[in-house]
């Protein structure tokens, strides 16, 4: 990183650090100003914006997930307040071209790169290799195979294969 500009597979991104330092220099009457929009022990959205004597001029929205990353574990509001100051910036056209701050981006990559694997209970389990089963008697294994969510279908799958052989 140099003075608040990272370089992200060929493309600068301001932090949203250096754009709030551009801010407060551009634009000292300005206020700018976060509003938590919703938020339980799964997520959080958050609103930030722009205004000058009561007027918004520009508006950023963010979303964060608690279990997205290792970081939201324990900071989801911080990472969604900055991204979404980031955007509300970026709106005002603070950052360049681009709307995503350096850390969305990197968190972005991260999460393609670390997809978070959705949990399946053993219940859930059991009852969907019964269906799988009761479906396979009746022709109606590929279609029932592909009613299930993704995480049960890479559970299952090897399964399903088994149903289809001897079927």
């Amino acid at each position: 990183m140099n003075n608040g500009i990272v370089n992200i597979r060929g493309k600068e991104y301001k932090t949203v650090a250096l754009r709030v330092a551009e801010f407060r220099a551009n634009f000292p009457d300005h206020s700018l100003i976060t509003e938590i929009v919703k938020i339980d022990d799964e997520q959080c959205i958050i609103k930030a914006f722009v205004a000058k004597d009561g007027a918004i001029i520009a508006t950023g929205h963010a979303q964060e997930f608690r279990k997205a990353s290792q970081i939201n574990g324990t900071s989801y509001v911080e990472n969604c307040e900055t991204s979404a100051i980031g955007r509300a910036l970026a709106s005002l056209g603070i950052g360049g071209t681009e709307f995503a701050s350096a850390n969305e981006v990197v968190n972005a990559i991260h999460q393609q790169n670390n997809p978070v694997k959705e949990e399946v209970s053993e219940p859930e389990l059991t009852a969907a290799k019964n269906n799988l089963l009761e479906a396979s008697k009746v022709g109606k294994l590929k279609e029932t195979f592909f009613g299930l969510k993704p995480a049960v279908q890479e559970l299952l799958r090897e399964y399903a294969n088994e149903l289809k052989k001897s079927a």
